[in-house]
């Protein structure tokens, strides 16, 4: 890193008013995702998990970030947070059009966005709030029970 424009801004990482302390937060800004960045800020905040863990985190929060940037309205948040057993991650923009899973194939390269996420996460969905909508998506921790089936 020569100038630091591979680093997160500080200023856009922080825990906002009213949020659990538990909560880490990413601002999104501009018309096009910052992948890379958004994927490092979430491999920071989970450095303590399995190798495992942390890239099923940044696949799904890499997924819920692009289609909130493709499909909804202005993104203006990634939101983590953890418990002993669990993983929340939570995308809110200003459309009110909650996601639903589509068709995909063989020959469309895209359309599995969704999928990925309700395949590797325990529960998934949207609220809608006053203005936009929150996605939201539950990834258990397999590594606090090893063998353990996740209960639904």
């Amino acid at each position: 890193m020569i100038d630091g424009a591979d680093a997160p801004d500080p200023a856009r990482r922080r825990i906002r008013p009213g949020e659990p302390a538990d909560a880490e937060v990413l601002e999104l800004a501009g018309d096009m995702p910052r992948l890379a960045e958004v994927r490092r800020w979430t491999g920071d905040v989970l450095a303590d998990l399995t190798d495992e863990e942390v890239a099923d985190a940044k696949l799904v929060v890499s997924e819920l970030v692009t289609n909130a940037y493709e499909h909804g309205q202005h993104p203006l948040h990634v939101r983590l947070r953890r418990t002993r057993n669990l993983i929340r991650v939570e995308v809110t923009d200003l459309s009110p059009r909650v996601p639903v899973i589509g068709r995909s194939s063989v020959r469309v390269t895209r359309g599995r966005g969704l999928l990925l996420v309700d395949r590797l996460c325990r529960r998934w969905g949207a609220v809608r709030n006053a203005v936009g909508k929150t996605v939201w998506a539950v990834l258990a921790r397999p590594s606090e029970h090893p063998g353990a089936v996740p209960a639904d």
